[in-house]
């Protein structure tokens, strides 16, 4: 029931409602079953006190299994957007590129070294150029990590190109006094597929 509730994105209170409404009905019957039959108030007590923890079991377990499967639904949609929001785009055989769109927080930043690692070994690359355009700005921490992602990628053998960074990101780099003279950048994608192109020409 859980499932179904989260799959088809309704409340969890229609199924506790349901639960409700028949522990109601059900107990409409106990109370006639019990004038019927002559129950002692101890027996029709246990019996009540039997059928209710029963019903308040049942609410627990949807409740849980309802927030379980919730929670894995979002925590997978969030691995898709994540996934879909570090995206190594296969531009050569040689040359990867990766558009960095909007903020870069920690967690981001942790999910783009493993992809770009990921990516970067999978497809064999050589150059990698991380564009940085659309990203408004960096904090010190990100940045520090996006050259930890640099550094990793240069461990695997891919060489790493940056290009559109902006005044504010620069700013932050200079005052991490990360030598970025040891990466090229360039101040726009297309200066920075150029050059390797150009590049790997020059090797043919």
């Amino acid at each position: 029931m859980a499932n179904l509730l989260v799959n088809y994105g309704l409340p969890l209170n229609l199924a506790l409602e349901e639960i409700i409404y028949y522990r109601g009905v059900i107990g409409e019957t106990i109370k006639e079953e019990a004038k019927n039959n002559d129950f002692s108030l101890d027996a029709f007590y246990q019996i009540i006190s039997y059928f209710n923890s029963i019903v308040d079991n049942a609410i627990q377990f949807v409740s849980k299994s309802y927030v379980k499967d919730y929670t894995e639904k979002i925590n997978y949609a969030q691995y898709a957007i994540d996934e879909l929001s570090v995206p190594v785009v296969r531009m050569t055989e040689e040359i990867g590129i990766l558009p960095l769109v909007g903020d870069l927080d920690t967690k981001r930043a942790q999910y783009l070294m493993e992809s770009a690692l990921e990516k970067g070994s999978q497809y064999k690359l050589e150059w990698l150029i991380i564009d940085l355009s659309a990203v408004p700005i960096i904090d010190t921490m990100v940045a520090d990590q996006l050259f930890k992602v640099i550094a990793g990628l240069q461990l695997i053998g891919v060489e790493v190109v940056i290009s559109g960074i902006r005044p504010e990101i620069a700013q932050t780099m200079v005052n991490l006094e990360i030598k970025v003279e040891e990466v090229k950048s360039f101040s726009s994608l297309h200066q920075a597929v150029q050059y390797t192109n150009s590049f790997i020409e020059s090797l043919m």
